[in-house]
């Protein structure tokens, strides 16, 4: 298209309304004009019934123009199009059919046949600018599309899906999906994005800094290609990070948020997808929906089968996510357990981090039940039937943190088979089989750890009364 045909063309939607609101006007007065005591309003009326017939036309031909852009979705356009030339076609013939005379009943019925093809011409045209269903999407019940919300589970939903469609719906889709292919990309569908359009590729996965996607909407407000346009709402700064991300991991259509590579900046912000704000975010601001303290796991992790939690909750434990959003778990069997409680935690070895199994009537067993939970930081073994011959196997726990002993047959050397897990600050050997003779040796092999002996003296206090005196000489 030659430049002077592009620019006719764009004037379009300053000309499309003209004939609109004429036409519209010229039919009142044409209706009004009957009656004996209005007949002065009928040279008015013919006049703008010729007015509204002229830029009807002109508006067609600028619409034509604008429609060899490809821009636009070609069944759309076409149907738009067709309804304006009838409309023209209709006003045309009411205006030599009028000029002059009265309205009479075949007049009427062409007015009533203009003044729908101006709704309906309106609607479509409206549909080619925002989208099909524009005029009646304010009165659906429901909503279709995939508009932006809070996602309420987000390490378990698909990236694409929950969060990425719906930042390109709200922000892309006006000018790039059916109703509108603007430069010949619609972002509307998996196929649609990896085709690109008419610049090539928009995504290159793997690599967001060289995506045309991400380019453009880094681009200066003031760049007549960036998107979106500046007159439009612009994208915030976590939808931005998002497309990074999700581009920067591979644009995969179907992977869960959990199995993809997350770092703290990442968990900032898809809690600001999870609470609905999904707006600026400061990073280091904003603290890991799945970090309930700066000793438990940030790394994602798929939620616990619900069976697995009922079981358990059934068998006497109280089960808890550690922070809101989170899959890691926190487990208590406070009085007692039941016969499937231990069937029922090997389902949840992934999401547990905290095990409380103080003075349940469990040996060994749960030992071996504990080593296999990859992300334990914290574990309550006090008062169990637990041996020394099964303590070693928690030495492959290199998560955890704090370890409860007390009241247990442990020795000294079933506890130096722990001596080597490295994040282990905490061990609790009160009322245990640790003698005296050895603990020297034993803090010696823990030389990060704090040994709790328990068995605290506190010093006699001869009153319990304070007595404040005024210094001498005061």
């Amino acid at each position: 298209m030659s430049v002077l045909v592009t620019f006719i063309g764009r004037l379009h939607p300053v000309i499309v309304h003209l004939p609109i609101g004429i036409i519209l006007l010229a039919l009142l007065l044409e209706a009004l004009s009957v009656r004996s005591a209005s007949a002065v309003l009928k040279p008015a009326a013919d006049l703008a019934l010729g007015l509204g017939f002229l830029f009807a036309l002109f508006s067609c031909c600028t619409g034509y123009l604008l429609s060899l852009s490809g821009d636009y979705d070609h069944a759309l356009v076409t149907t738009h199009l067709w309804l304006a030339v009838s409309l023209t076609v209709v006003t045309g013939v009411l205006y030599f059919l009028l000029r002059r005379r009265p309205m009479d009943r075949v007049t009427g019925g062409f007015s009533a046949a203009s003044l729908l093809l101006v709704v309906l011409t309106g609607h479509f045209g409206g549909s080619l600018t925002h989208g099909p269903g524009y005029l009646t999407a304010g009165l659906s019940g429901g909503a279709s599309s995939p508009l932006l919300r809070p996602v309420a589970d987000v390490q378990g939903s698909v990236l694409y899906t929950a969060m990425v469609e719906p930042v390109l719906h709200d922000n892309c889709y006006g000018c790039h999906s059916s109703a509108r292919v603007k430069g010949g990309l619609r972002l509307d569908g998996p196929s649609m994005i990896t085709r690109g359009g008419k610049d090539g590729a928009v995504i290159v996965p793997g690599h967001p800094e060289v995506s045309l996607l991400v380019k453009r909407i880094l681009l200066p407000l003031d760049d007549e290609h960036h998107m979106s346009p500046k007159e439009k709402p612009q994208l915030t700064k976590a939808e931005v990070q998002l497309l990074r991300w999700w581009i920067a991991t591979g644009a995969s259509y179907d992977q869960q948020v959990a199995r993809l590579p997350q770092d703290n900046a990442i968990h900032a912000m898809l809690a600001t997808f999870h609470d609905g704000t999904a707006g600026p975010v400061d990073a280091s601001s904003v603290v890991s929906p799945n970090v309930a303290d700066s000793d438990m796991p940030s790394a994602p992790v798929a939620a616990a089968p619900v069976s697995a939690v009922q079981r358990l909750a059934a068998a006497g434990a109280t089960v808890l996510p550690i922070a809101t959003g989170s899959h890691y778990l926190t487990v208590s069997f406070p009085d007692s357990m039941g016969r499937d409680g231990l069937a029922a935690l090997t389902s949840i070895r992934e999401q547990l981090v905290e095990l409380r199994c103080s003075g349940l009537p469990v040996g060994d067993s749960v030992v071996a039940l504990a080593a296999g939970c990859p992300h334990l930081v914290r574990l309550w073994l006090d008062h169990t039937s637990i041996t020394c011959g099964g303590l070693g196997q928690l030495s492959r726990l290199v998560e955890l943190r704090y370890l409860n002993l007390a009241g247990t047959a442990v020795d000294e050397g079933a506890v130096r088979r722990l001596a080597g897990m490295p994040k282990l600050k905490r061990v609790y050997l009160y009322d245990t089989r640790v003698s005296r003779s050895g603990w020297a040796g034993l803090q010696a092999a823990f030389p990060h750890t704090i040994l709790d002996s328990g068995g605290y003296r506190l010093p006699r206090l001869d009153s319990d009364t304070a007595v404040v005196r005024a210094p001498a000489g005061a």
